[in-house]
C-alpha cells in the first residue's frame, strides 16, 4: 500500500483537548497514513495579533488564527486534509476543493443557534452573527466530502440544512478508554453520594443545581462538584456541598466511582464529555432532555432525561426514588455501563476513522476525487 499524507488542522479550545487527542491517537493507527498536525490552542489567542475584523465574532477570530497558523504547510503536496470544528471548515474550504477532505465536529451553526435559541439569550448581534456564520458555512461545507458528527441532532442538521447525505456521516459519540474507566463495586448506603462534573457553571445549570440541592436534597445526599469555574469561588456553597477544583482527568477516575448519581441539569450541550465518562464508569446521569445528550442517556434504563424547565420538585422526587432502591440503582448502573461498552469504545471510534481515512485515499489514488458539488 502506497504510504498517504494527511494534513490535520484541529481545534483544542473550549474543551476538545481530550476529543482531539483521541483523534490523533486513532489516525496514528491508520495504515499506511502520515499525518501532519496544526493545532489552536489558547496561548494562540495571544500569541497572534488579528485584525479588527476577525475580532468581531469569535468564530472569524477562530478562523484568522487557524489560517495563519496554517500558511507554509498547506503550501506544501499532501493527499487528504482532517479538521475538527465547523469554523474550520470555512477556514479551509478552498483546500478541500483540491484534495478529499473530511471534518469532525460536534455542531454546526444550525444546531447551535437551535439550542442558543431554547434558552433565549440571543439579541440582535448574536442574531446577525448567526446568519452571516450559517451562509458561509452553508457554502463551505459543500467541498468536504465526509463527516464525523459527534451525535445525531448534527447528523440531522447536515442533511436537512446543508444538503449532506446520511452516507457521507459517521456519527462517534463521545469515545471513552473503556479498560481504563471501569466501574468499582458501589455499596449503596445513605446518605446518597451525588456528582456534577463540569466548568461554565452557570451554563450547565449550576444554578438549578444548587436549588434543587438546597430545597429537597440537603438532608439525604451530599453533592461533590468538580470544575475549574472560578466564579465558585464567591459562592458560599451549603454545608454537604464539596468543590473540587485542579483535577487532571485521570484523577476523575476515583472520584466517579465513589459517589451514586450523576446529575447534569445543563442548559447547551453537545454530546458532552462528562456524561459519557459517567457512564463508562457505571454512574446513572440524570440530564435534561436536550439534543446531544439524547445521544447519550437511555430514557429508564442508563438514567433519566427531564423535559427542559421541569421543577426541582421533579429532580427531587426522581433521585429519592432511586436512593431508595439500590436494586435499581445496580441494574441502571450495569446498563450504562453496557451502552459504554458498545457504543464509547475506542475501538468503534478508531475503526469509523480508519474507514474515513480509506474512503478519502481510496479516490485520491484512484484520480477520482468524491463527487463535489
Amino acid at each position: 500500500m502506497v504510504r498517504t499524507k494527511g494534513v490535520g488542522i484541529f481545534s483544542t479550545l473550549f474543551g476538545n483537548k481530550n476529543p482531539v487527542a483521541r483523534l490523533t491517537e486513532a489516525l496514528a493507527k491508520v495504515p499506511e497514513l502520515d499525518t501532519t498536525y496544526i493545532f489552536l490552542d489558547i496561548d494562540d489567542y495571544k500569541k497572534i495579533s488579528a485584525p479588527r475584523w476577525a475580532r468581531a465574532t469569535n468564530a472569524w477570530h477562530v478562523e484568522f488564527l487557524a489560517r495563519q497558523k496554517a500558511r507554509g504547510l498547506l503550501d506544501t503536496k499532501f493527499d487528504i486534509l482532517l479538521v475538527s470544528s465547523w469554523e474550520f471548515v470555512v477556514a479551509f474550504r478552498d483546500v478541500a476543493r483540491r484534495v478529499p477532505a473530511a471534518a469532525m465536529f460536534d455542531a454546526v451553526p444550525a444546531t447551535m443557534n437551535a439550542q442558543i435559541r431554547q434558552r433565549g439569550t440571543r439579541d440582535w448581534k448574536g442574531i446577525l452573527s448567526h446568519h452571516v456564520h450559517d451562509r458561509s458555512f452553508a457554502n463551505a461545507v459543500q467541498n468536504f466530502d465526509l463527516f464525523l458528527p459527534k451525535g445525531v441532532e448534527c447528523a440531522d442538521a447536515l442533511r436537512k440544512y446543508y444538503g449532506i447525505s446520511s452516507e457521507q456521516c459517521r456519527i462517534t459519540l463521545s469515545p471513552q478508554q473503556t479498560h481504563f474507566w471501569t466501574p468499582s463495586q458501589r455499596q449503596y448506603s445513605a446518605p446518597t453520594r451525588l456528582l456534577f462534573v463540569g466548568n461554565d457553571f452557570t451554563r450547565k445549570g449550576g444554578e438549578f443545581l444548587l436549588r434543587l440541592y438546597t430545597n429537597h436534597l440537603a438532608e439525604s445526599c451530599t453533592l461533590t462538584i468538580v470544575s475549574n469555574d472560578p466564579d465558585l469561588s464567591d459562592r458560599q456553597l451549603p454545608p454537604g456541598v464539596t468543590w473540587l477544583r485542579g483535577k487532571i482527568r485521570d484523577q476523575l477516575l476515583e472520584i466517579y466511582r465513589s459517589n451514586d448519581i450523576f446529575l447534569f441539569p445543563t442548559l447547551q450541550d453537545f454530546v458532552p464529555e462528562a456524561v459519557a465518562e459517567a457512564l463508562t464508569v457505571g454512574l446513572p446521569c440524570l440530564v435534561n432532555d436536550i439534543d446531544g445528550l439524547r445521544d447519550l442517556v437511555i430514557n429508564g434504563q442508563s438514567g433519566f432525561l427531564f423535559p427542559r424547565g421541569a421543577p426541582t420538585e421533579m429532580w427531587a422526587n426522581r433521585i429519592h426514588s432511586l436512593s431508595d432502591d439500590p436494586k435499581e440503582l445496580v441494574r441502571m448502573s450495569r446498563c450504562a455501563r453496557h451502552f459504554a461498552e458498545e457504543m464509547l469504545s475506542l475501538e468503534r471510534f478508531e475503526s469509523l476513522v480508519t474507514e474515513t481515512v480509506d474512503r478519502l485515499r481510496s479516490d485520491t489514488r484512484k484520480g477520482n476525487h468524491l463527487e463535489r458539488r
